[in-house]
């Protein structure tokens, strides 16, 4: 079936936030962000700002009428700093006027006094003083302790997993306009819709049920627009509710990158054990994840991390242990396999460093100990169909491995200037949610009288074609 969005989007006819037509009197809004890392905020100067024509208001924590607070797992961020700068970028007043364009103007004008901190920004400096997110989490299984006197080999080293920028088409926005009845409808471009209607209720200090939430599609978010695009929105939602007016945001390409989190970048140190045969018997592992200033969804990914520890492989002995450690960086974040990847890179990373110690192929040690029928992961679930002998036997013969690897190592012997690698991995991954409820769904169908048929659920369509996907299954 062709994707129902197809045509519209190829066509340019898809309606995004700042596509959606504006009502009469429509204000806009620019974020006023720290410009430094880490301090104490003494006082903010809007004089210049406020002088220009088109400016209506500036918004500060001192304007919340609820709470300042949108931290979702831990309550541990502001919508806007008060005392204290943790990141450049972060949020510290709301500028509304009557174009964009002014407002990016007048936020340039706002100056700070601001006594400057020493910030961290690795997670090993982090670790070294104790900033942590929330307490470390540990999986074991077997006795890692003392299984290293069976090792014929033991090797240990350090992966190192940078961040990365999610980098949707569509820039993080929202657009909010007040109801009656101290109402407002917020269009927003999000992965969480109810996040947003929590989070605007708890800062406005208003009931859920006076909030609706509404997301028609998304250009992008790959994780980036789960709890992320949470601020934006109870921004306008803020500056709507107090002007009685429409009010928009949309951040600019260069705002959205030095403003929002990225996938987490990791610091893992690692030990690993194998027998004679290169059976992996034991693996420890201490990942530092750096989480930026606040929470956000790293203490969920520092969980999956744990889950994806030993990947694809059975190891009698194991002792995986995370720590989410607070840097002064904007708050990472959800991203694309949710803290699993950095946990099978270094796993991966350790039967590299393995091979190459004991000069064998990669691919004989990681083939040997792939998991079993029956094998156990380290938080005790147990694998059942399992597949992974036969798919590594069927990549083996589609590709050739050990011809593909002898081509490569001619290759690079007859070049100097231009070069080639080969890699191979197996991966196992999870793909249900650590919050259960998470895996609850609901749909409500509507048929109507001439036959045509109506259905709601929470799904967000962001490229994955989900309401195709829909009319496929009701059809």
């Amino acid at each position: 079936m062709k994707n129902i969005d197809s045509t519209s989007h190829l066509s340019g006819k898809s309606i995004f936030i700042d596509d959606m037509p504006e009502i009469q009197g429509t204000l806009f809004a620019a974020v006023v962000t720290s410009p430094i890392a880490h301090g104490k905020l003494l006082s903010i100067d809007f004089s210049e700002a406020e002088t220009l024509p088109g400016i209506l208001r500036t918004f500060t924590y001192r304007d919340i009428p609820g709470e300042n607070q949108i931290g979702g797992i831990v309550p541990d961020e502001p919508l806007f700093a008060e005392k204290e700068l943790h990141f450049v970028g972060q949020p510290v007043a709301l500028i509304v006027g009557k174009s964009d364009f002014i407002c990016q103007r007048a936020k340039q004008l706002v100056t700070f006094d601001m006594d400057i901190l020493h910030p961290v920004t690795t997670a090993t400096e982090a670790f070294e003083r104790n900033q942590f997110i929330s307490p470390p989490r540990t999986f074991k299984m077997g006795d890692p302790e003392n299984a290293w006197k069976e090792c014929a080999h033991v090797f240990k080293g350090t992966a190192e997993s940078g961040g990365q920028e999610h980098l949707y088409l569509e820039t993080q926005g929202a657009y909010a306009i007040p109801m009656e009845k101290g109402k407002l409808k917020i269009y927003a471009s999000t992965q969480g819709p109810t996040a947003i209607q929590k989070q605007t209720a708890r800062v406005l200090g208003i009931p859920m049920h006076q909030i609706e939430v509404d997301v028609n599609r998304l250009g992008g978010g790959f994780g980036g627009k789960e709890d992320q695009a949470t601020p934006w929105a109870v921004m306008v939602a803020l500056a709507a509710h107090h002007l009685n007016k429409p009010v928009k945001l949309i951040l600019s390409r260069h705002d959205d990158m030095y403003m929002t989190g990225k996938r987490h970048p990791y610091t893992t140190h690692f030990k690993i054990g194998l027998s004679k045969e290169y059976k992996i018997l034991a693996y420890e592992a201490s990942y530092l994840q750096n989480a930026g200033a606040a929470a956000d969804l790293s203490p969920a990914i520092t969980e999956r991390t744990l889950f994806h520890c030993t990947n694809s492989y059975f190891i009698p002995n194991v002792k995986a242990t995370v720590h989410s450690c607070k840097t002064n960086l904007p708050p990472n974040t959800a991203f694309r396999g949710f803290g699993a990847p950095q946990g099978m890179f270094a796993i991966e990373c350790a039967i590299h460093l393995a091979s190459k110690e004991l000069n064998i192929p990669v691919e004989e040690i990681q083939k040997i100990n792939l998991l079993k029928e029956g094998d156990e992961f380290p938080y005790g679930q147990k694998a059942q169909n399992v597949m992974l002998d036969n798919s590594w036997l069927f990549a083996d013969k589609q590709w050739n491995i050990a011809k593909l690897q002898e081509d490569i190592n001619q290759y690079n012997a007859q070049h100097t200037l231009k070069k080639k690698g080969f890699s191979i991995f197996p991966i196992t991954f999870g793909v249900s949610f650590t919050n259960t409820v998470m895996n609850h769904a609901r749909a409500l169908v509507h048929i109507y009288q001439d036959g045509s048929v109506g259905i709601s659920t929470g799904a967000v369509e962001m490229g994955q074609s989900v309401n195709t996907k829909m009319m496929q299954v009701a059809a």
